[in-house]
């Protein structure tokens, strides 16, 4: 199997607002390592750009099994990556740290039955990788 994962907006600053002072870096290795119990191939990504991320979807359509992407701020106002997952037909999971995000999940325009959200991040990422290589 394989699975696209895409960090939105600054999750390149993820060790200056976590509370348990992890890094992208270690939540890549973290995200690795689960991904590698499962056997699932990874491709990591991280943009604050919309479009990238469009293209991104787009471009490996074709080359993957799902999704798990973190928006954060793109939540309520992210048409153009609601209606690209749409269009492609992925299955798909938005891990979010519910301590960080809980505002933009309240608004969000995505549907809330594909959101895992846990106070912890890497929590969050693990249990969308066990969804999606259960269904």
């Amino acid at each position: 199997m394989k699975a696209l994962i895409i960090h939105g907006p600054n999750m390149n600053l993820l060790g200056h607002f976590s509370s348990n002072r992890l890094t992208l870096d270690k939540l890549n290795r973290s995200i690795r390592r689960v991904a590698h119990t499962k056997n699932i191939e990874c491709k990591i990504f991280q943009t604050h750009d919309e479009a990238k991320v469009a293209t991104l979807l787009q471009r490996n359509r074709n080359k993957i099994d799902f999704i798990v992407l973190n928006l954060g701020a793109w939540h309520p106002c992210s048409y153009v990556i609601k209606d690209t997952l749409s269009l492609i037909k992925k299955p798909y999971r938005i891990a979010e740290d519910s301590n960080q995000s809980q505002g933009y999940i309240n608004n969000t325009i995505f549907d809330k039955k594909y959101i895992i959200k846990n106070k912890n991040i890497e929590e969050s990422y693990a249990e969308s990788l066990n969804q999606l290589t259960q269904s």
